[in-house]
């Protein structure tokens, strides 16, 4: 096995996800991805949405980086004037979910046993069509990529993933 210097510097990467919360103006979401963008990270996910204060959006975004590129985004990120609050979660009491719908091929001879891996993952079939099923997941970033594995056997057809969601506990 060979090594290239990337691989190298890829190995002491982990995914952060940090959370901010910002002021909601136009702009400002532009501002932030462009922020990571323009220091060359990779940006894995990145949701936005608004809080219960309709003047402060949640932004939460999944990055591959070292813990010292962690502490420097972070740090960067809480000197931007709209930036509200700002932490990486890494090694914080948090709750992470991701959502996902996966289309699958489903021939009618296939059904039970697709029925009984989804209530095995207590996820449901929200969609069905001729000769396949749309099921929604929502979990961690593990089950989804667990209930990919399980249903490849069948056939996927379509993945849409919407990225980590976070929360402090």
């Amino acid at each position: 096995m060979s090594f290239t210097a990337e691989s190298l510097n890829n190995l002491n990467k982990i995914k952060h996800i940090i959370i901010a919360k910002v002021d909601n103006k136009p702009g400002v979401v532009s501002r932030m991805s462009g922020f990571f963008t323009r220091r060359g990270y990779n940006i894995e996910s990145f949701v936005t949405s608004v809080t219960n204060n309709p003047e402060v959006y949640h932004l939460t975004f999944s990055v591959l980086c070292s813990e010292e590129e962690a502490q420097l985004l972070v740090h960067q990120l809480g000197r931007i004037a709209e930036v509200i609050e700002v932490c990486d979660t890494t090694g914080k009491d948090v709750i992470i979910r991701e959502f996902m719908l996966i289309k699958i091929n489903c021939p009618e001879n296939k059904s039970f046993e697709i029925l009984q891996a989804c209530d095995m993952f207590k996820i449901k079939i929200v969609g069905r069509g001729e000769g396949f099923a749309t099921i929604e997941v929502m979990g961690n970033s593990q089950k989804l990529d667990d209930v990919i594995t399980t249903f490849e056997k069948y056939g996927v057809i379509e993945i849409v993933r919407s990225g980590a969601v976070c929360v402090l506990n």
